[in-house]
């Protein structure tokens, strides 16, 4: 062939033949042509090659080759990531591409395929984090984070020009199962406080009961709590990430930083709080570590997380109340205002939430006994019972 192609024959010493294809894909930033090339054992390989090269270049689609691996790609993104996102935030970022990096971290970042991908989910949903084994499914919500963080980064790698498609975008997320949100009624609400109010940290049950998230619970400081103007200012949150560190972190949006209102009840909980912990300084001397949380031990130390939702589900069995999850509490806040007719702009503003359409989809929730209180309501109105006997409806034809 003549010197000016792109595809050369090659005869090897040992007489075997190659393809070698030199094919230009641009100009380098100091002017010069920047060309790819590379070896084919046949010559419809290399004629492929030179046609998908050309036909990626003319659509502005083509992507050098890199030797770049998943794992190395994403230890150069989550610094940039880490830089966009809260704390708790980046942690959870962190936690949701282990298995992706257990299970893919090896493979080419180029060389990645959507059944690679399909894989990982699968086995996510049957063996959880434990490749070849039988370990504990993860739930599909925890697989789909995995999924959206994964492609969040591989979206940045096709900005970046070091990947042609992001293959994570052709993956399904796996189903969610709806599970209906279980709330008290105002009596099993009430039967819980009579339990929860002889506790040691009787005013944080009340709290959550009025709605505050847990992290928001157990971020609450003295210096937030006003008890002579009877308010608390929801400013920070303290979260636990990856089942280890517990991160302090403002409120995700403007709307989540507010100010409460409290009631004598729970006023008087927390002076007599604040009163135990003084005596519990007192007694403990120089072991007692002054945090200034409302929420700490007798030690002053912070609670975790997961101590105070134990806690609250051993509260609750103890009272013997239907189990719910602690969060569940804040469903029933939400609710029971809801069901008393209280606006739903005031009962988004009271929960932190920016989007009053979220509240109502996500937290009021009619229960049954109110629903058949609503069908009394709309008999009477209509008319409906007797006066239907009295027109000649019957129960048959």
């Amino acid at each position: 062939m003549a010197g000016t192609e792109p595809i050369r024959r090659i005869a090897r010493a040992d007489g075997a033949v190659r393809y070698r294809l030199v094919v230009d894909v641009g100009r380098r930033a100091d002017g010069r042509r920047d060309q790819r090339t590379s070896t084919h054992s046949t010559f419809k390989e290399a004629r492929a090659e030179l046609s998908r090269i050309r036909h990626e270049v003319n659509r502005a689609t083509y992507v050098p080759p890199i030797a770049q691996t998943l794992e190395q790609y994403l230890d150069g993104w989550l610094p940039g990531a880490q830089r966009r996102v809260r704390p708790s935030t980046f942690r959870g970022y962190v936690d949701a591409l282990k298995p992706v990096r257990e299970q893919l971290g090896r493979h080419r970042l180029q060389q990645l395929s959507k059944s690679n991908i399909d894989t990982l989910v699968d086995n996510l949903l049957t063996s959880g984090r434990r490749i070849g084994g039988k370990g504990r499914p993860l739930n599909p919500r925890t697989v789909t984070l995995t999924l959206t963080i994964l492609r969040m980064a591989l979206e940045d790698a096709l900005r970046e020009g070091r990947v042609a498609r992001n293959v994570a975008k052709l993956v399904d997320a796996p189903k969610r199962v709806h599970r209906d949100m279980k709330t008290w009624t105002a009596d099993e609400a009430k039967a819980f406080l009579v339990v929860a109010l002889g506790d040691r940290l009787a005013p944080a049950w009340l709290l959550s009961l009025y709605g505050m998230r847990r992290g928001e619970v157990l971020g609450l400081r003295w210096s937030d709590v006003d008890l002579e103007q009877r308010t608390v200012t929801i400013s920070q949150t303290r979260a636990s990430v990856g089942g280890t560190l517990v991160v302090t972190s403002e409120p995700k949006t403007a709307r989540g930083r507010r100010q409460l209102p409290l009631d004598a009840g729970v006023c008087a909980a927390l002076k007599s709080l604040l009163a135990r912990q003084a005596a519990e300084k007192r007694f403990a001397g120089g072991a007692y570590r002054t945090k200034g949380l409302v929420i700490v031990n007798e030690l002053g130390e912070p609670v975790r997380p997961e101590w105070y939702s134990d806690r609250f589900a051993r509260l609750a069995r103890t009272a013997g109340v239907p189990a719910i999850r602690l969060h569940n509490a804040r469903h029933t806040a939400a609710t029971l205002l809801h069901l008393r007719g209280v606006p739903l702009a005031v009962i988004s503003a009271w929960l932190g939430h920016a989007d009053p359409a979220f509240t109502l989809r996500t937290y009021a929730k009619s229960q049954a006994d109110m629903l058949r209180e609503a069908s009394v309501v709309l008999g009477d109105a209509i008319g409906s019972g007797s006066g239907i006997e009295a027109v000649g409806v019957t129960g048959s034809g």
